[in-house]
């Protein structure tokens, strides 16, 4: 089990100079995210029937409006999903590189171990985020609404195991000399 302090509720407001996702945000959502994920029923059953879940993390698909998520950022985003169900529930989980990456860094020629190779290793689930925003703006104000949405995949049959939201609404008023 998991012994995460508090429970999240998913969606947030906040006012400020900015309506941009940040480091609250990525804190806020990957926490709830990673305690939903091992909390599902679903998931703990397929754990139960098979043993650690073989996941892949896919990159962030950006479907935001005017947002630009650089691969840096939006990796962040999953990755700490994947770091917190690597420290809360390492039994449960066995995380595959994502191919990309795997050959990126392979051809870095860094003297690490990088673990098995992707196609050597078939993942049974992959762990999507996607992140979509609605912005509005006028001359007193500008406001955008954040939906995120993380899935984990059945890789064989595109069923979805787990699938969990975190919505947020930024609101940025507009200075004086704006």
């Amino acid at each position: 089990g998991l012994s995460w302090a508090g429970a999240g509720c998913g969606d947030a407001v906040s006012s400020g100079q900015n309506t941009a996702l940040d480091s609250v945000d990525l804190v806020t959502m990957t926490d709830d995210m990673a305690r939903q994920i091992v909390a599902s029923p679903a998931v703990q059953q397929a754990f139960a029937q098979n043993g650690p879940l073989k996941v892949v993390v896919r990159p962030v698909e950006n479907q935001m409006t005017g947002e630009i998520l650089p691969k840096g950022p939006a990796d962040a985003f999953t990755a700490r999903v994947r770091g917190l169900l690597a420290k809360h529930a390492p039994n449960e989980f066995t995380w595959i590189m994502n191919r990309d990456a795997f050959h990126s860094l392979q051809q870095r020629e860094l003297d690490v171990d990088l673990g098995p190779n992707p196609d050597s290793a078939n993942p049974q689930y992959a762990l999507t985020a996607i992140f979509s925003s609605l912005t509005k703006e006028n001359a007193e104000r500008r406001s955008s609404y954040y939906l995120c949405t993380y899935q984990l995949t059945s890789l064989d049959n595109r069923i979805i195991l787990w699938e969990g939201k975190y919505e947020v609404k930024k609101v940025a008023v507009k200075g004086f000399l704006d």
